[in-house]
């Protein structure tokens, strides 16, 4: 397999592809590149025995979408914030669907977990993957930062009533569940208000 420079005839690779054209914008093919010339004879043989440049160029594609777009660990493209600074963390619209989806995910967990975030078991990924995918790729940055400020909110919710409930309560310890009857999702979202890019509860009665 002929290693030498960018002008090689790849075996199905499509260089007119907008994956193709963002992994050479981004700078990775000329990595490929850098990384074959520290070769020694024996690291280019292994190389080229798997696939070599063709193989490693096919998979880096596939972390971009049709658009040439970069796609996150879930698969999402418009997720990636690189050069974006904190411009994305805006506030913007999110459907009362995903937000009902994400609100009862909040209350199953705190419930299951006594009220302690556990990364290990939270389905919190598959929610926000699924609203991703139900938004256009310009829209799903500020929505997830939205999301994710609603998020925050319906637990701190929870937790405020329990403990008004049971001020000594503390999370991992066992509490009567029913203290969150009456905490909704619109309960919760009629206390908050904007404050810059971020949701704040005006009031901090949510127990009723």
């Amino acid at each position: 397999m002929n290693i030498s420079g960018l002008g090689n005839t790849y075996n199905g690779i499509n260089t007119n592809s907008k994956q193709y054209k963002a992994l050479k914008e981004k700078g990775w093919l000329s990595g490929i590149m850098q990384n074959e010339a520290m070769m020694s004879p024996e690291e280019r043989m292994i190389y080229e025995t798997f696939g070599g440049r063709d193989t490693i160029i096919k998979n880096l594609m596939k972390q971009f979408d049709s658009d040439g777009d970069l796609l996150n660990a879930n698969g999402v493209a418009g997720m990636d914030v690189t050069g974006k600074g904190t411009s994305w963390q805006q506030l913007t619209s999110v459907s009362e669907e995903y937000r009902q989806k994400m609100f009862d995910n909040v209350k199953r967990e705190f419930i299951k977990e006594n009220g302690i975030s556990n990364g290990d078991t939270t389905k919190r990924s598959d929610i926000f993957k699924d609203y991703q995918l139900s938004v256009s790729k310009d829209k799903r940055l500020s929505g997830t930062w939205t999301l994710e400020q609603y998020e925050g909110q319906y637990r701190a919710a929870m937790y405020a009533a329990v403990k008004s409930a049971n001020p000594n309560w503390k999370p991992g310890q066992k509490f009567d569940t029913s203290i969150l009857d009456n905490v909704t999702r619109e309960s919760v979202e009629s206390t908050l208000v904007k404050n810059g890019n971020r949701l704040v509860r005006n009031s901090i009665d949510v127990s009723v």
